[in-house]
């Protein structure tokens, strides 16, 4: 897509290895390793040019860069700890102007959500950031930025290690940057509700939802309606 705000694309981070959970990214949902489950949940989108994954140039997620590859999705690799960087690089790669971040570990998250995202969040004239976070279940969030922003904090140096690794986490700075805050729809279920991919005991859960919902590509408002009914737990 380009527009006004230019080409937008969105980025999903994932590796293989994970100290709580290690493989997730290659953990089977609804047939499919999670990654694969995630990334075909973002097809299709209206407002984004390219759905692309951001994994490592290590030796242990060559399994993972090739998978994706072999699904028509492409990948960039790039650090592994700076992933800021990554993330700056991928952009730079493959054009865009505008980045959705999403992360691997959230594999509930679909293309609607981002399209409805990125309708309210705009061209981002008079803000730094959009976010869902604090506002939509986690698990089924996402932050939009312009790309030429985070890549001047980052070959600035202004960037902390910590803020490297977390990649928006400097924009959060009190007082500093222009956020704006997306509100979920108001029939959504509580934004304290935890539908991510981090414990054997959120892959037990969300394999259970999956399973009752009857279909990897049910949307997310049919999905969190599930929950709110107790059709079963997360």
């Amino acid at each position: 897509m380009t527009d006004r705000a230019g080409r937008t694309g969105v980025i999903v981070a994932a590796r293989t290895d994970s100290s709580r959970l290690p493989g997730k990214a290659l953990l089977p949902l609804a047939g499919l390793p999670s990654i694969l489950f995630l990334l075909r949940r973002l097809q299709g989108m209206k407002h984004a040019a390219a759905v692309i994954l951001a994994t490592t140039d290590r030796a242990v997620d060559n399994r993972l860069a090739d998978m994706v590859s072999m699904e028509g999705i492409p990948v960039f690799r790039g650090a592994c700890d700076d992933v800021a960087g990554r993330y700056v690089d991928a952009a730079a790669a493959f054009g865009f102007d505008r980045v959705v971040r999403v992360t691997g570990d959230c594999p509930l998250l679909d293309g609607a959500t981002i399209d409805e995202c990125l309708d309210r969040a705009g061209d981002l004239e008079d803000c730094d950031l959009a976010t869902t976070k604090g506002s939509y279940p986690v698990g089924i969030d996402c932050e939009i930025y312009t790309a030429d922003r985070l890549a001047a904090l980052h070959r600035q140096g202004r960037l902390s290690p910590e803020e490297c690794e977390h990649v928006t986490l400097h924009f959060y700075r009190p007082g500093s940057f222009r956020i704006r805050q997306l509100q979920r729809p108001p029939e959504w279920i509580s934004p304290e509700r935890a539908l991510t991919l981090d414990t054997p005991a959120d892959y037990d859960a969300l394999s259970r939802l999956i399973n009752r919902a009857g279909r990897p590509d049910t949307p997310v408002p049919d999905l969190l309606a599930i929950l709110d009914a107790g059709g079963t737990t997360a």
